[in-house]
């Protein structure tokens, strides 16, 4: 950020010389139009030597000299510092550019997933959820900047070509999943898939049943319908409005369990640790299993003084029905106040957008909705938080907030945690998750962000 705000400066500087010299021309030299002056200025400051345009006065080569003493040195620097700039901001692209593909190259068995819209974001979500290795494929540069927001590999580029499908290492991928909005890029891109890997699974999103058939000659080994399944969905609420919700019907509300008993995740978002006989009493749990560290560490059939910090996942053994008890309910909700405030227009009303966006999913796990619709809240709370960081980190940079590195750092943190509890929510307890987004939104909202409040106010 410092060089930013230095090669700031130097642009100032050098419209200042430029300013000065066509005004002191102006004002020493009879006759000289606007144009006359500027024009002389740039020649002189940058010692191109066309000659003079016009006979100069004794005056007029005076202040010539010393723009040439003022303006030389300063153009010098800054011709410098604008190389500097795009040097090193090349080599910075370059670096991410090749970290990325160092992690791609590394990927085994692993699913690539063509098309990163509103199908495909929903299809990487459920990926990560079951913790299977993916990476992104998309020639759209804003898309792929959101995929990896929320720390999913891409690849960029026509996922029919060849050559980009050998980046995103098909040779070695267990499945593709073609999620473009059109048919015809689809066919292409299985085609191309299965020509280059033919033991590979081909999963194709289908708009149009007419040509199914194409679709499967090109490779696809089944073909979905969005509008189709959407249809059904649609069915099973309506079905379930009726009284007729059974198995047929698919719901996977709890986690599985024998014979009344399960296993649950304790965790602490808190920056005071929580003894272990404690969280199992606040959890109204039966005992606890196991104590896994943040660092790694184990700990079987953990005592009631151990503790459990910020990071760290308390396995507990719970009564099923226990969780129609005040434990497995949260009553500390996610709610706006007036204390969360930045005095920036912009961002305050993002953030009062992401707190009620917060409130409604946690809503929806203490009333137990439906899990369909309770992974719907969360992902359009994932997405408006993906955009909100995306759009705060461009204020910061726009406006040369010198902490902007540690501030991304940050976004990408908390996000990676979102992911890792949504993937795991069927098991943590709901007062985890509202303790996590407490600190998620209202702990970074008072203390992270009011580093840029400063430098953004101005």
């Amino acid at each position: 950020m410092n060089e930013t705000r230095n090669l700031r400066n130097m642009v100032i500087a050098v419209l200042a010389v430029i300013g000065v010299g066509t005004g002191g021309y102006l004002l020493l030299e009879q006759g000289w139009s606007v144009l006359d002056a500027l024009y002389m200025t740039v020649i002189t400051i940058t010692t191109i030597g066309f000659g003079e345009i016009h006979d100069l006065s004794p005056a007029g080569r005076v202040f010539t000299m010393a723009l040439v003493f003022c303006g030389l040195g300063l153009a010098a620097v800054f011709a410098t510092q604008v190389a500097k700039a795009i040097v090193e901001s090349g080599f910075k692209n370059l670096y991410g550019k090749r970290k990325m593909k160092e992690r791609v190259a590394r990927l085994s068995e692993h699913y690539i997933v063509c098309g990163y819209g509103r199908i495909g974001r929903a299809i990487c979500l459920k990926l990560f959820e079951m913790d299977l290795g993916f990476v992104v494929v998309d020639a759209d540069q804003d898309k792929l900047a959101r995929a990896s927001q929320r720390g999913h590999l891409v690849v960029e580029g026509d996922a029919a070509q060849d050559g980009v499908l050998l980046s995103a290492r098909i040779s070695r991928a267990a499945g593709i999943v073609l999620c473009i909005n059109n048919d015809a890029d689809n066919i292409n891109i299985a085609l191309a898939a299965r020509e280059l890997n033919p033991n590979i699974y081909i999963a194709a999103r289908g708009s149009d049943q007419a040509i199914e058939y194409r679709m499967l000659r090109a490779g696809a080994n089944t073909v979905v319908y969005p509008m189709e399944l959407g249809g059904e969905q649609i069915a099973r609420l309506l079905a379930r409005q009726a009284g007729l919700e059974s198995d047929i019907l698919g719901r996977d509300a709890q986690a599985p369990s024998v014979l009344g008993y399960g296993l649950r995740l304790f965790r602490t978002f808190e920056e005071e640790a929580v003894s272990v006989g404690q969280a199992v009493k606040d959890a109204g749990a039966m005992s606890a299993v196991s104590l896994q560290t943040a660092d790694g560490g184990d700990t079987p059939s953990p005592g009631p003084e151990e503790l459990v910090r910020k990071g760290d996942t308390l396995v507990l053994l719970v009564n099923e029905s226990a969780c129609n008890t005040d434990a497995c309910v949260v009553d500390d909700l996610v709610a706006w106040s007036d204390d969360l405030l930045l005095g920036i227009p912009a961002i305050d009303a993002e953030h009062r957008v992401l707190v009620r966006y917060a409130e409604e999913f946690q809503q929806g796990v203490k009333q137990g909705i439906d899990p369909e619709a309770v992974a719907r809240l969360f992902d359009r709370l994932l997405d408006y938080t993906t955009r909100h960081f995306a759009h705060e980190e461009a204020l910061m940079h726009e406006n040369n907030y010198p902490d902007v590195e540690e501030h991304v750092a940050e976004h990408r943190r908390i996000t990676r945690l979102v992911m890792e509890l949504n993937r795991d929510r069927r098991y943590v307890f709901p007062q985890s998750i509202g303790s996590f987004l407490r600190q998620w939104i209202i702990g970074h909202i008072q203390k992270t962000d009011q580093g840029y409040v400063g430098v953004l106010r101005k």
